[in-house]
């Protein structure tokens, strides 16, 4: 299949995907300005890339899955991965860094600024990942299984641990670059995110987890969406408390 036709098939068949990439970009290029936008979408995708990629084949990071590729027909894929799908991580990275800076103010501990964005983005795939496994019950469609079903409606653990083990390579490569001698132009100021702008990556992050939890109440999963509800409350306070504590110490 041409690749002009395999990009047009993905952007019709997953628009929601580009409208929240389109956050992102909107919120990225107004917050931290070109040069590093496309840093994190390079970063962001090429980690998810390598990261789904390895698992689909070897169990790790987030165990053995495998994708259903007769129920994505023309969709663009790259080493077995749905295009779309390591986008996704991209826009979810953003909004959970974004969200910790903004509450954490002071980049100058990083260490704990990569832990909460880490922790943020492990609370999303917590709504996220169960409700893309029911993709059948709603306009995702069944894209992907588990070897063997996991103890969080039918979710493994190794998944989150891997979802949180690639959320702080992520950050970590990132923040690396923007603090490397050898990327001047990539430096930031400690406080990124005190502007109007900065409120954006919070909005998006906000917006991730509305857009789960209606699609979660929609196919009546009711449990799971007050366990994802109550775990997203409870990963947030958890980071705000770690800000605070910061910006005293």
């Amino acid at each position: 299949m041409p690749l002009a036709q395999a990009i047009a098939t993905t952007f019709l068949h997953r628009p929601y995907i580009f409208l929240f990439l389109v956050g992102f970009l909107i919120s990225s290029l107004l917050n931290m300005r070109g040069r590093r936008t496309v840093l994190f979408l390079v970063i962001g995708y090429s980690i998810a890339l390598i990261s789904e990629a390895s698992s689909i084949r070897n169990g790790f990071p987030y165990g053995h899955y495998f994708y259903l590729y007769e129920n994505m027909p023309g969709e663009l894929m790259v080493f077995g991965v749905p295009v779309w799908d390591s986008l996704s991580y991209v826009f979810m990275a953003y909004a959970s860094l974004a969200t910790a800076e903004y509450f954490c103010r002071d980049r100058s501990r990083m260490i704990r600024t990569i832990f909460s964005a880490s922790l943020l983005m492990v609370a999303l795939d917590v709504l996220a990942d169960p409700l893309a496994l029911r993709g059948d019950q709603w306009f995702l469609g069944k894209i992907y299984g588990y070897a063997e079903p996991g103890f969080y409606f039918g979710i493994p653990f190794s998944n989150f641990a891997g979802w949180f083990l690639v959320a702080t390579a992520i950050f970590s490569v990132f923040y690396y670059f923007q603090t490397s001698p050898h990327s001047p132009s990539l430096a930031l100021p400690h406080a990124q995110s005190r502007g109007k702008e900065g409120v954006l990556g919070p909005l998006l992050y906000a917006s991730l987890v509305l857009f789960n939890l209606i699609l979660t109440v929609m196919i009546k999963e009711y449990w799971l969406a007050a366990s994802g509800l109550l775990v997203v409350t409870t990963t947030f306070s958890l980071v705000v408390f770690l800000c605070r504590r910061r910006r005293q110490n």
